[in-house]
């Protein structure tokens, strides 16, 4: 491992206690080194996720190990420049990108490296750029993991998407129609024409219209899956959308088995994990022109509280990607 040109010391956007937005700041940490079967990767840019905030306000102490300080962001695009003892899938300059949650919640991609496993990363295409794919894996992922393998959407199959505007709704769509499904979307009316342009056949607006409702009217023998990107009272709703013998899935609530067993549903809680794998395939499809880039803005990573709170209100469309400079 070659790690003379590398800074002993990066910068990053870091966190020593829980709370509002307010508690993220700009600062250094020592630049991680890559153990065996790891890559150093030089990021370029990241991306905000809901999780990113729901960590940084504490709500996700109970479910991952976490140690302060805490560097926020699990997602990366990025060129590699060390290898650790037996990495050998990359080679240094590939440029690549990866869902990078790592075991314990403390060295994030809101930061200039990151040492990830290789099993987590894939190269990027040449004509992907590393601003479109910082956006992708968490939330292509996501919506790849859970319905290929929570709910096995198949051709034919009328599926319902709740968010379909948002980072895992829209990819969610993409995928299920490319199983061959019929795919119903809530989304808010400024996004209607933007959810139809990644393949949905219905869409109904969760903020003028009953849900319920309009989705009855839309399949009145009630869904063969249910993919609940929303949560709260949009899963509630599900429940009486979703056919005896239906599939759910939440990437947001648990869902109660006991309602799920009364009501002969098969229902799961998906929550992602990394493949470089799986990621590769998606970004073939993106390559192959089967599958569209969600919405994206590029923004700097020292805008990272701003942005969180955007995304925290709701108030984006797609993806908002940080470009990782500190100057």
């Amino acid at each position: 491992m070659n790690t003379t040109s590398i800074p002993t010391t990066m910068n990053a956007i870091i966190f020593d206690t829980f709370g509002s937005s307010d508690v993220l700041k700009i600062g250094t940490s020592s630049t991680p080194q890559p153990k065996a079967g790891e890559v150093l990767i030089k990021i370029s840019h990241t991306s905000v996720n809901p999780v990113d905030w729901k960590i940084r306000e504490g709500y996700l102490q109970g479910f991952l190990p976490h140690a302060l300080p805490i560097i926020p962001g699990w997602d990366v695009a990025g060129t590699i420049v060390a290898r650790g003892e037996g990495a050998e899938d990359f080679e240094i300059g590939d440029r690549v990108f990866a869902y990078a949650r790592l075991p314990e919640v403390k060295n994030g991609t809101y930061a200039e490296y990151i040492a990830l496993p290789e099993n987590y990363v894939a190269r990027l295409s040449d004509d992907l750029k590393n601003e479109e794919a910082a956006g992708i894996p968490l939330v292509a992922l996501t919506a790849y993991q859970a319905l290929h393998e929570n709910v096995k959407v198949q051709r034919g199959d009328r599926v319902l998407i709740t968010a379909g505007a948002g980072g895992v709704g829209s990819l969610a769509i993409q995928f299920a129609k490319l199983a061959g499904a019929v795919v119903t979307t809530t989304a808010s009316g400024k996004n209607h024409e933007y959810v139809r342009t990644l393949g949905a056949d219905h869409v109904i607006d969760y903020t003028s219209t009953d849900v319920v409702a309009a989705a009855r009217t839309i399949e009145p023998q009630g869904f063969d899956v249910v993919f609940d990107g929303a949560g709260g009272d949009s899963l509630s709703q599900a429940w009486t959308l979703i056919k005896d013998g239906g599939r759910l899935v939440s990437i947001v609530d648990t869902p109660d088995a006991e309602l799920a067993k009364s009501k002969n549903v098969n229902a799961s809680f998906h929550f992602v994990y990394p493949d470089g794998k799986a990621l590769a395939k998606i970004g073939a499809l993106i390559a192959a022109k089967k599958i569209q880039l969600p919405a994206f803005e590029v923004r700097n990573v020292r805008e990272a509280a701003a942005v969180q709170d955007e995304n925290q209100k709701r108030h984006v469309r797609g993806k908002v990607v940080l470009e990782v400079t500190f100057k």
